[in-house]
C-alpha cells in the first residue's frame, strides 16, 4: 500500500532522531568519563548508578543512530559494527549471570572502581536483555534488514522502558521495592529514548508508517500515541501519591483512578470523533469545490472541463476493455436571432429549459455538458452507431414538444461512435463535421460521421437493448448517416 507522507512529521521524526543521538552521546560520554576521569557528571537518578558497561553500551548506540541518514557507505557499516559490540557486551553481561565462573569483558569492565565516587556496579540482566534488542534493532535498521523483527525487537525494548518509567512514578510514591532495584531509571529513560530513535530515524517504514501518513490514520497516530504512553504512567504516579503520602483509603484512590481513566478514554473517544467529524466536513467541502469546478452555472449540466476528463477515462475504458459509447454534439437553431429579437435573459432561459430537458431524456449514466454558447456535447455509454438515430430523435422531439414561452426553438446534432484510434480531438471533430452537415442539410434533423471501423460494425449485434429508449415518436423524420 502507498502511503503519501506528511512533510512536517517526516521532519520532526528526523529532528526527534537527531536529539536521541545527541542525547544519548552526550549521558554515555559524561557517564564513562565518571568511571575513567573521576569525576562526577551525570545525576543520580533513583538511586542507582549506571554501570560503566550500560554507559558504553549507550555511547555506542548514540554514536550509530547519528549515523542512519548518511549515504557513505563506510559510515552506515561503521555504525553497524558500533550496534554489533552494543550486542557483543550486552550478551557477554547475559552470559555472566548465566554461567557463575564466566569472567568476560562485561563483568571485568563493571569491576573498575569510580575511585571513591561511586561502588563497581554491575550491569542488571533487565539492561541487558535492553540492550541486547536496540543493538540488534540498530544493526537490522542500517542494513535494511528483517522488517518485522526489528519492530519486535523495538517493542521489546520499549515494554522494558516502559516498565522502568512506571516502577519509577510507583516508587517517587511510596518508597518501596521495585524495578529500579534491577534496571536504573536514567538507563530506562535512554533505552527508551534510544528505540524510538531508531523508529524515527526510517519514519516511512515499520510502525512509524502510518504515523507520518498524511491521511486521517496519520493524524490519529500522531494525536494519541504519545497520551495513551504517558497517561498510565502519570495515573500511577498521582493516585499512588494520594494513597500513600496523603492518606487517601485505596477504595477511594482506585475509584478516582477509574473515573480518570475513564475521563481520559472519552477524551480521546472525543477527539478521535472530533478529527472523523472535521475529516468528513472537509472531504464535502472538497466534493462541492469538484462539482462547482465541473457545473455550468447557468444550466446545471457539466462543463468543459468535465468533459475533457470524462472523455479521457471513456477513451481509456475503451481501449482496455472494449466498451462502446458515442458522442452527439446539438446546437440550437438560429439561437443569436432568438437572442438579438428577445434578450439575452430570454436565451439564459431557453438554454437552461434546454438542460432540463436534455437530463430528462438521458439516462443516468449517460452525461450532457454545456460545451459553450448554444452547443452541448451528449456522451451515451453502450451505444453504436445503429442506435444513435433513435437517441437523437427522441431528444429533437423533446425540443420540438416543449411549450416554449417566445418562439418555438429547435436543434440540429451530429453524431460519432468512438473508434479504436480515436483521441478527443478526433471524436469531437467528426461530431463536429456532423453537426455542420446537419446545418447544412436543413437544420432540426440529426446526421452523424463514422469512421472505418463503425462503418464495419454495423451488422454487428447492437451494443443498445431497445427497451433502454423510447421509440421515435410517430410521424418523425428519417434520421440520415453520413
Amino acid at each position: 500500500m502507498t502511503f503519501i507522507q506528511s512533510r512536517w512529521a517526516l521532519r520532526g521524526y528526523q529532528l526527534y532522531s537527531q536529539a536521541a543521538s545527541l542525547l544519548m552521546v552526550l549521558v554515555g560520554l559524561g557517564s564513562v568519563l565518571e568511571w575513567v576521569a573521576r569525576i562526577d557528571l551525570v545525576p543520580d537518578l533513583g538511586g542507582r548508578h549506571m554501570s560503566l558497561t550500560a554507559a558504553i553500551c549507550i555511547l555506542l548506540s548514540g554514536l550509530a543512530l547519528t549515523a542512519v541518514g548518511s549515504e557513505h557507505r563506510w559510515q552506515r557499516r561503521l555504525a553497524s559494527l558500533l550496534c554489533a559490540m552494543v550486542v557483543a557486551l550486552a550478551a557477554d553481561s547475559l552470559l555472566a549471570y548465566q554461567l557463575g565462573g564466566y569472567r568476560g569483558i562485561a563483568v571485568w569492565l563493571d569491576a573498575a572502581p569510580g575511585a571513591g565516587l561511586r561502588a563497581p556496579a554491575r550491569m542488571s540482566e533487565l539492561a541487558a536483555i535492553g540492550f541486547l534488542l536496540l543493538g540488534g534493532q540498530g544493526l537490522l535498521i542500517l542494513n535494511a534488514r528483517a522488517l518485522v523483527l526489528r519492530e519486535t525487537l523495538g517493542l521489546g525494548v520499549l515494554a522494558i522502558a516502559m516498565a522502568s518509567l512506571a516502577s519509577f512514578a510507583f516508587v517517587l510514591a511510596q518508597r518501596g521495592e521495585s524495578l529500579l532495584d534491577r534496571l536504573p531509571i536514567l538507563t530506562g529513560v535512554l533505552l527508551l529514548f534510544g528505540t524510538l530513535g531508531w523508529m524515527s530515524s526510517v519514519p516511512t517504514t515499520g510502525l512509524t508508517r502510518i504515523s507520518t501518513a498524511a491521511t486521517l490514520g496519520g493524524v490519529f497516530a500522531r494525536s494519541l500515541l504519545l497520551p495513551a504512553l504517558l497517561l498510565p504512567l502519570a495515573y500511577t504516579f498521582v493516585f499512588k501519591l494520594l494513597e500513600t503520602r496523603l492518606g487517601v483509603s485505596q477504595i477511594v484512590a482506585s475509584t478516582l483512578g477509574a473515573v480518570f481513566t475513564g475521563g481520559s478514554l472519552a477524551w480521546m473517544i472525543w477527539l478521535v470523533a472530533a478529527l472523523l467529524d472535521r475529516s468528513e466536513r472537509l472531504r464535502e467541502a472538497t466534493l462541492r469545490l469538484r462539482d462547482a469546478a465541473d457545473t455550468d452555472a447557468l444550466t446545471g449540466l457539466g462543463n468543459r472541463r468535465k468533459l475533457d476528463d470524462v472523455l479521457q477515462r471513456l477513451l481509456h475504458a475503451d481501449r482496455r476493455q472494449r466498451l462502446p459509447f458515442s458522442l452527439l454534439m446539438l446546437d440550437l437553431d438560429y439561437f443569436k436571432a432568438y437572442n438579438d429579437d428577445f434578450g439575452h435573459q430570454a436565451g439564459d432561459d431557453a438554454l437552461r429549459e434546454i438542460g432540463r430537458l436534455l437530463r430528462v431524456a438521458l439516462r443516468p449514466r449517460d452525461i450532457a455538458v454545456r460545451y459553450g454558447g448554444e452547443e452541448f456535447v451528449l456522451l451515451v455509454h453502450g451505444v453504436r452507431m445503429p442506435q444513435l438515430p433513435v437517441i437523437a430523435e427522441r431528444i429533437l422531439q423533446a425540443i420540438r414538444d416543449n411549450q416554449w414561452p417566445l418562439l418555438p426553438i429547435t436543434a440540429s446534432i451530429g453524431g460519432a461512435e468512438v473508434c479504436g484510434a480515436d483521441s478527443t480531438a478526433t471524436l469531437l471533430q467528426r461530431a463536429d463535421a456532423s453537426l455542420y452537415s446537419a446545418k447544412r442539410n436543413g437544420r432540426d434533423r440529426f446526421e452523424a460521421m463514422g469512421c472505418a471501423e463503425c462503418i464495419a460494425s454495423r451488422d454487428a449485434p447492437p451494443a443498445l437493448r431497445a427497451r433502454e429508449w423510447d421509440q421515435p415518436p410517430p410521424g418523425c423524420r428519417a434520421a440520415s448517416q453520413g
